[in-house]
């Protein structure tokens, strides 16, 4: 784990602007950090060097939107591309989960008769555990690879949000994005976009990690800085976002914080089954007294309407 230190203000080589006009409003710079300490939580967690994406930077600057209480990233030139989101899934096994805490949740807020859109399904993990349980679906993805080695029958189609609004608009029952909105510069036009794709009533179901889990706060995970991370929501942030682009809030539903024992201890270690047998113990108690305090977890799952 590494821990990174932020100082609040500073001046930057290419941008210095306390206020900024951001993507829902207002918004003010709340701190900066060093390039070089996001370069070293990196190649601490996974030993790739993100240093291509910071070219001629030596600080980035975090803003916190006045309207919404969104927090992002700037300048948007540090934003992943294609390749880095290759050299990030090389350098992490799993990266491409074929699970998701958020998923059985949609399942079951979606109809046999509906028609579903995933943006940025990856390999279709989701859309595959939809065949058979929905009237029709498909997904849309920006990963060559990820296309070329799909584990679903739907479709999925290299094109952007915008793009695949264009050609079916207010069509959807439903649309889904888990853990892609972190990643776009531009909330507001993908949101939009999105909504434009339902049909009056349909619903957009938006996962993200959430920023008031104690780990994420703290930035202890490089994967939830820049590049790979741009942008930071709450429950209260999609409720300001769902006012301001004139959204309902059909549901909120926070992940409760949890832990788990791992085996780090090699099988020859003497005591090793009683220390691992007190991990696990441990992880059940601390489990259980985060359940009772409700303490928030990584993911939120915002489940917003589009308005009759």
């Amino acid at each position: 784990m590494i821990l990174i230190t932020a100082r609040a203000g500073g001046d930057g080589q290419t941008m210095d602007e306390s206020n900024i006009e951001g993507p829902f409003g207002p918004a003010t710079r709340i701190l900066s950090l060093p390039v070089t300490d996001i370069l070293a939580a990196y190649r601490l967690k996974c030993g790739a060097d993100v240093s291509r994406c910071f070219e001629g930077l030596s600080e980035v600057y975090l803003y916190e939107c006045q309207v919404t209480g969104y927090r992002f990233w700037r300048p948007e030139t540090i934003a992943a591309d294609e390749g880095t989101y290759h050299l990030l899934s090389a350098a992490w096994p799993g990266y491409y989960r074929g699970d998701r805490w958020e998923y059985g949740f949609v399942r079951n807020a979606l109809r046999k008769t509906d028609n579903v859109l995933e943006v940025g399904c990856g390999q279709g993990n989701f859309l595959r555990s939809l065949e058979g349980r929905v009237r029709a679906a498909s997904g849309i993805e920006l990963n060559a690879q990820a296309i070329k080695n799909k584990v679903t029958k739907f479709d999925i189609l290299r094109m952007t949000i915008e793009e695949f609004k264009s050609r079916s608009p207010a069509s959807l029952d439903a649309v889904c994005s888990f853990q892609v909105l972190e990643h776009v510069s531009a909330p507001r036009q993908f949101i939009e976009a999105c909504a434009a794709c339902l049909r009056p009533g349909g619903l957009l179901f938006l996962s993200t990690p959430n920023m008031e889990c104690a780990m994420l706060r703290k930035r202890e995970d490089a994967f939830d800085l820049p590049p790979h991370h741009i942008g930071h929501f709450s429950a209260q942030v999609y409720e300001s976002i769902a006012r301001t682009l004139g959204l309902e809030v059909a549901g909120l539903r926070v992940e409760v914080r949890h832990t788990w024992a791992a085996d780090t201890l090699n099988p020859t270690t003497e005591h090793h089954i009683l220390y691992r047998a007190t991990k696990r113990l441990t992880s059940v108690m601390l489990n259980a007294v985060y359940n009772l305090l409700g303490e928030p977890g990584n993911y939120i799952l915002a489940t917003l309407r589009k308005p009759e």
